[in-house]
């Protein structure tokens, strides 16, 4: 009888879908990235250049502003037009769009 019962209850656990995996969503929503301060940034021609930054959020990750990476070619030496890039992804691997900042060199 006791072999019955357990053979019973093997069959209706393996039958009903038990298990003890994790229900896990895929993480498909990239990152959003926001520049701080002014776009376009004006600067003076010799001053020095610094950047306000920018932040990032994820859905699933939270605040991931610390990831991200900037691409900073602006040379204050001479005027002119420079651009600050802004990218990050999250742990998942998705990639935000880039952001951009306009840097104008100016003589003030």
């Amino acid at each position: 009888m006791k072999n019955i019962f357990f053979y019973s209850l093997i069959f209706v656990l393996s039958t009903t879908g038990f298990s003890c995996k994790k229900d896990e969503k895929k993480d498909s929503t990239p990152p959003v990235i926001k520049i701080k301060g002014e776009n376009p940034y004006l600067a003076g021609k010799g001053t020095v250049y610094v950047d306000p930054g920018a932040s990032a959020l994820d859905e699933t990750d939270g605040d991931i502003s610390s990831k991200i990476i900037v691409t900073n070619n602006v040379n204050t030496a001479d005027t002119g037009f420079y651009y600050v890039k802004y990218n990050v992804s999250d742990i998942a691997g998705n990639a935000a769009v880039e952001v951009q900042r306009t840097v104008k060199v100016i003589i003030f």
